[in-house]
C-alpha cells in the first residue's frame, strides 16, 4: 500500500507537465515579445518616447547652473542614440540586439527623466537678478549704517530651504588708494525683525543661509566693517536658492 501512495506521489511529482506547461507558457511569451520587438512598427516606439521626454523637458526648463543637468543630459543623449540606432536597423537579424537597443533606450529614457523631476524639485535656483536693496551707498565703518537685501515672493515660488549668496565690495573711488584689505562685512539672516546667524566674510565672499521650509520674503541685514575715511560699495553678484 506505502508501495502505490509512493507510485502515485512519484507520477504527480514526476508528471511531465506539471513544469512543461510553464516551459511552454515562457515559449509562447518570448515569441510574443520576439515578434512584437522585431516588428517593423516598433522600432519607432523608443525614440518617439526619448523625443517626448526631451520636448517636454525643454518646455519645462527650470533655472540654474548647467552642470546639475549633467546625468539628465547623458541619459538623454544615450536614450536617443540607442533609439536612433535601432530605427536604422531595418532588417535586424538578432533579435538580441534589437531587444538590447530597444530596452536601453527605454531605460536611459525611465532614468533622465526621473534625474531632470529631480533636478525640478530640488536642484539650484539663480535668483541674482531678484535681490533687491534697501538702504543707501556707499557705505563706511563710522556711520554705522547697514543694507538689507531682500527676496519677495515671486523669487521664493519654488521652496528651497538655503540660500548662498556672494557679496562684490570695491572701493567708492576708485582713484583713491584702495582699502579692500582692511574691510569685511557681517550678513545676518533677519528672523521676526532679530538678526540670526551672523556669519563674516571678505570681499568678494560666499554665505550659506538656512532658510527652513515655505519662507515667503528673505531679509538680510550687511554690514560693512572697515578702516577710518574709507567708503564702500557693495553689490550681490550670487544668490542661488538651494535645498542643504
Amino acid at each position: 500500500m506505502s508501495g502505490g501512495v509512493g507510485d502515485n506521489g512519484g507520477d504527480i511529482h514526476n508528471n511531465p507537465t506539471a513544469h512543461g506547461d510553464y516551459s511552454i507558457a515562457a515559449n509562447d511569451i518570448k515569441k510574443v515579445i520576439i515578434k512584437w520587438v522585431m516588428h517593423p512598427s516598433a522600432r519607432w516606439l523608443p525614440l518617439l518616447l526619448a523625443c517626448a521626454v526631451v520636448v517636454i523637458a525643454w518646455t519645462g526648463w527650470p533655472d540654474g547652473p548647467a552642470r546639475q543637468y549633467a546625468l539628465w543630459g547623458t541619459l538623454a543623449g544615450l536614450s536617443l542614440v540607442t533609439a536612433a540606432a535601432r530605427v536604422l536597423n531595418r532588417r535586424p537579424r538578432d533579435a538580441r540586439v534589437v531587444g538590447t537597443l530597444s530596452l536601453v533606450s527605454v531605460l536611459a529614457t525611465v532614468g533622465g527623466w526621473l534625474a531632470f523631476q529631480s533636478v525640478r524639485t530640488h536642484g539650484e535656483i539663480d535668483v541674482t537678478g531678484q535681490v533687491r536693496t534697501q538702504g543707501t551707498q556707499p557705505l563706511d565703518d563710522a556711520a554705522r549704517r547697514s543694507l538689507t537685501l531682500l527676496l519677495d515672493a515671486p523669487a521664493l515660488e519654488k521652496p528651497r530651504n538655503a540660500l548662498r549668496l556672494t557679496l562684490a565690495i570695491a572701493d567708492h573711488n576708485p582713484a583713491a588708494p584702495t582699502c579692500l584689505p582692511d574691510t569685511t562685512a557681517t550678513v545676518s539672516l533677519l528672523t521676526s525683525g532679530a538678526a540670526a546667524q551672523p556669519t563674516t566674510i571678505r570681499p568678494g565672499g560666499t554665505v550659506d543661509f538656512t532658510l527652513g521650509a515655505r519662507v515667503s520674503t528673505v531679509r538680510i541685514d550687511v554690514r560693512l566693517h572697515t578702516a577710518r575715511g574709507c567708503r564702500m560699495d557693495v553689490q550681490t553678484t550670487g544668490a542661488v536658492l538651494h535645498d542643504n
